[in-house]
């Protein structure tokens, strides 16, 4: 079973997207997701555990709601759920 979860990041590598299925089983919580993001390489080493403790500027939005990390770390993912982690965009 699979949740759905994208992705759009800048980071010191520029813009990241991606969108993928992450197999959780009956459910998982969000801390072990992002900690799975984590290994999957798509940003640097580290970054989604710097997110779990409060990296600024990141929004975590679970199927349209938008999450405060520190109240929904414990927080169960299960199939069928998006996932979006979205860093502020700058330019001009």
């Amino acid at each position: 079973m699979a949740a759905h979860i994208r992705i759009h990041l800048m980071t010191s590598r520029g813009m990241q997207r991606a969108d993928l299925d992450l197999d959780v089983g009956k459910g998982i919580k969000l801390k072990k997701v992002l900690g799975r993001l984590d290994k999957n390489g798509i940003v640097e080493k580290g970054f989604f555990r710097s997110v779990l403790r409060g990296r600024q500027g990141i929004t975590v939005v679970l199927n349209g709601e938008r999450l405060d990390l520190e109240d929904n770390k414990k927080r169960e993912i299960t199939d069928g759920d998006e996932l979006a982690i979205l860093s502020p965009l700058t330019g001009g």
